[in-house]
């Protein structure tokens, strides 16, 4: 178990690493969970590795929609596909690799998502803020800040959001409309990707390691 020194209340806040595995990714970004496995994404690949959550073996490798892919979120049957280079977001099946569906954010640089309750939520590094975009329109219907520099992960896990920022070796809660609800020091040096599996947290760091992370307090 590790505490935060940032944070006023560390004595009282802790995660446990219940689990730390390799990911096959030479330089791992985004992290969802599908139910069954990670999927993790692998920026100098361009590609979306599926991997087995209890040793991080490859189950299967998918190209990316879109050059530069920032995260990957999971729908309950699809995987959606954010991109720093591109205002695209791209559905994909997530057997064969097939884009089921794309459409234009028109502007803005998107480093991380996720997926829930029928709506996307994409962190846009320009305005430094999170959104709500409705799916089927691509229509932004809501937005709070990031309490943080950069998101680098984005997670719901059905409460409040987590947020994963690299440049200050950080991973912030939030409550659902936004509030900073606590600060952590990430358990790895470059903390990118995070994915909540109903249960814990896991958050893809750039050394090449996943960590499994279960709120102790």
């Amino acid at each position: 178990m590790f505490d935060n020194p940032f944070d006023p209340d560390a004595s009282s806040v802790v995660f446990e690493i219940v689990a730390t595995i390799s990911t096959p990714a030479v330089s791992p970004q985004g992290l969802t969970w599908d139910g069954s496995a990670l999927w993790n994404v692998d920026a100098s690949t361009n590609s979306l590795l599926s991997l087995n959550s209890l040793n991080g073996s490859l189950i299967r490798s998918l190209p990316s929609p879109l050059p530069g892919a920032s995260d990957v979120a999971y729908d309950g049957r699809d995987l959606w596909v954010c991109s720093r280079t591109e205002t695209l977001v791209a559905k994909v099946n997530m057997l064969n690799g097939e884009t089921l569906k794309s459409f234009d954010l028109q502007r803005g640089v998107f480093t991380a998502m996720d997926y829930r309750d029928g709506a996307l939520w994409l962190a846009e590094a320009q305005s430094n803020t999170v959104l709500r975009v409705d799916p089927e329109t691509g229509e932004m219907t809501e937005a709070f800040s990031n309490p943080g520099t950069r998101v680098d992960g984005l997670v719901f896990n059905g409460s409040s959001f987590w947020l994963a920022d690299s440049s200050t070796l950080t991973i912030f809660e939030t409550s659902s409309a936004g509030g900073l609800e606590r600060t952590f020091l990430s358990p790895g040096p470059s903390p990118r990707g995070l994915a909540h599996d109903g249960f814990d947290l896991w958050n893809a760091d750039g050394n090449q390691k996943i960590y499994r992370l279960r709120i102790v307090h």
